[in-house]
């Protein structure tokens, strides 16, 4: 071929494809992210309004909490009888004050096998009204290590993949553009500072931003250390002169983005890094309305005790304390709060509350009955009208943990990771009847599941949030579905219990 030819032919092909590119499209666009299709959508009557997730790091035992089939275990003393019958669960019960029965028949799985809730859920037992809200979800995947399971639990990714992002980052970028403020802080994440003797590492996870812009980051408060975050709210450094302090910097800010404009368009270059600084210094101009989300009280030593034991100062209480009246404040309440228990008294293993290698009834119980105990304390009551305590048909509250506990022992008291079956727990919100999504074999494996990420897509649709998009969840997170309406119709069923 000539070469004119050849360049010829090269130009009417591009020709052809930029006339295709400005024609009409003849297929459906993309759909941006957060644009829902109505017939994949939680009716507008169930939606939620905010999230209160607790994180309960280091791995909750099913057997003794939210899924326990009494059938399983029974020949060989695993699963819920490996230490049904010890002294060790009779002291317990006792420290706790568990008057009622261990276990209490619950709802049936995906395989028909009735499912029990364990002793050490009985905060929950005691109030009917929660029990008609609750759903067990079983979730499988396949990280023992904490390290790696945490990221997934929390974020649906698994850990380096450049789209960890925390439940709080995708809540807060889709109300950014929805809300009047686009600047406002809308998601908090509450830790402690005994979270600094655990996989802090991993659990930055809860706030990270994936390819989020710095603006959807969740606020992080350590709230049993936070009288200078109070004081620092009030800008002391600048005094009376904020007010110019904000003008100036904004200047100096303005001038430094007109060198990174194109002279032929007055575009933007991309500058990812100044994008976050710009979201920075913005959000501290709006110190103010935060200084109306906190005060000292707030963050007041709070004392408890759980199963026979008392401390002076009570994180967890803490946390659900200012969880509480973030979700309620009246002039901008929270999207999101999440409290991330590391324990009432933290294991000695440095693996967070719930991670029993050893002395697995005294941990699960005093660690699990009391931080229910709290959340019950913050929850509106059938009739209740206490402002500043938590509406269930406002609030969807996920329990989430990284995995479960093993059936069988790990040395004389103890039990291990297990990631293969375990079960985290959807609470108000669109929830309307008790239900337990998926189920476990004898094996303890579970034969139908959930993956950390389907339980991301499901607190998003409860909010009527499309999940799908480029920078958070995509069909290939659902297993079995084809398109992403079949994924949120997938969802909706099988975790929120809506058809």
């Amino acid at each position: 071929m000539r070469r004119r030819t050849l360049l010829r032919s090269l130009t009417a092909g591009a020709a052809a494809l930029a006339a295709e590119a400005l024609a009409p499209a003849t297929r459906s666009p993309r759909r941006a992210w957060g644009a829902a299709p109505p017939e994949a959508l939680v009716p507008e009557s169930l939606r939620a309004k905010s999230v209160l997730e607790l994180f309960l790091c280091g791995g909750v035992s099913q057997y003794e909490s939210f899924y326990c089939v009494p059938e399983h275990g029974l020949s060989d003393n695993t699963h819920w009888h490996l230490f049904a019958n010890s002294s060790e669960l009779a002291a317990a019960l006792d420290a706790c004050g568990i008057s009622e029965p261990a276990l209490e028949p619950f709802a049936e799985d995906a395989l028909g096998q009735l499912v029990h809730l364990g002793p050490f859920v009985a905060p929950l037992r005691r109030r009917s009204d929660l029990l008609q809200r609750l759903r067990v979800s079983v979730t499988r995947h396949d990280l023992a290590p904490h390290e790696a399971a945490i990221p997934l639990a929390l974020s649906g990714r698994p850990l380096g993949s450049p789209r960890v992002a925390g439940l709080g980052a995708h809540i807060a970028q889709h109300f950014s553009g929805v809300l009047s403020d686009p600047g406002a802080t809308l998601a908090y994440v509450l830790t402690s500072s005994s979270m600094n003797s655990v996989f802090i590492d991993n659990l930055r996870a809860l706030t990270a931003t994936g390819s989020y812009p710095a603006l959807a980051r969740p606020l992080d408060v350590q709230v049993d250390g936070a009288n200078e975050f109070v004081q620092r709210l009030g800008r002391p450094a600048v005094g009376a002169h904020a007010a110019e302090v904000d003008a100036l910097v904004a200047a100096y800010a303005d001038a430094y983005a007109a060198q990174l404009r194109w002279p032929a368009t007055s575009e933007l270059v991309r500058a990812p890094r100044f994008g976050d600084y710009r979201a920075a210094s913005a959000a501290m101009t709006r110190v103010a309305a935060l200084r109306e989300s906190f005060d000292a009280a707030s963050f007041l030593p709070l004392a408890g005790t759980s199963c026979g034991e008392a401390v002076a100062v009570d994180s967890v209480g803490m946390q659900l304390r200012l969880a509480a009246r973030l979700l309620t404040q009246p002039k901008l309440p929270a999207k999101y709060v999440c409290v991330v228990d590391t324990g009432f008294v933290p294991t000695s293993n440095g693996g967070g509350a719930y991670d029993s290698h050893s002395d697995n009834i005294r941990i699960q119980a005093k660690n699990l009955t009391h931080t229910l105990t709290e959340l019950v304390r913050w929850i509106r009551a059938p009739g209740e009208l206490a402002p500043d305590k938590i509406d269930l048909d406002s609030t969807l509250i996920v329990l989430t943990t990284e995995f479960g506990r093993t059936p069988h022992p790990e040395g004389v008291s103890g039990r291990n990771h297990w990631p293969y079956g375990y079960a985290q727990a959807f609470l108000g919100g669109p929830i309307r009847a008790p239900a337990v999504s998926g189920a476990c074999d004898a094996s303890a494996r579970a034969t139908v599941a959930a993956t950390p990420a389907e339980s991301r897509i499901a607190a998003l649709l409860a909010l009527g949030i499309w999940p799908f998009g480029p920078e958070a969840f995509n069909v290939a997170d659902v297993p079995g579905a084809v398109s992403e309406v079949e994924a949120a119709c997938k969802v909706l069923r099988e975790q929120l219990g809506i058809s």
